[in-house]
């Protein structure tokens, strides 16, 4: 039984490892470097469509009176695209906090541990 287990896995081995190159080599295919270009372009373009389609960028550029800001951005190069999208990558994920909140913040959470502490 053990040698009959062991001839299994053998050729379980022997037939993966030359089947798997064949099957690799009809999934993998090189791509121009104008394709990956394009698709770095559109992923950049849909990230800046994305974000001005946010509501509270919306609101924003409502109240700076900048209407037409998505047809603007339609008609921007692509060298403008990119440097918007790194700003937008750039950009705090939360909102925006001030130090003097922060360390209040900070301040309370001591306070409130310090106190915790002090029950026993």
């Amino acid at each position: 039984m053990k040698k009959a287990f062991h001839r299994f896995i053998c050729g379980t081995l022997i037939a993966t490892s030359v089947l798997m190159p064949y099957a690799a080599q009809t999934q993998a295919a090189m791509i121009g470097s104008e394709q990956a270009i394009a698709a770095s372009q559109s992923v950049e373009r849909d990230k800046l469509r994305s974000f001005l389609a946010r509501a509270d960028v919306q609101r924003q550029l409502a109240s700076l009176g900048a209407a037409g800001a998505a047809d603007r951005a339609n008609a921007l190069t692509d060298d403008e695209v990119q440097t918007l999208a790194s700003r937008i990558d750039a950009l705090p994920a939360g909102g925006d906090l001030s130090v003097a909140a922060a360390l209040l913040i900070v301040l309370i959470l001591v306070l409130l541990v310090y106190l915790m502490g002090n029950r026993k």
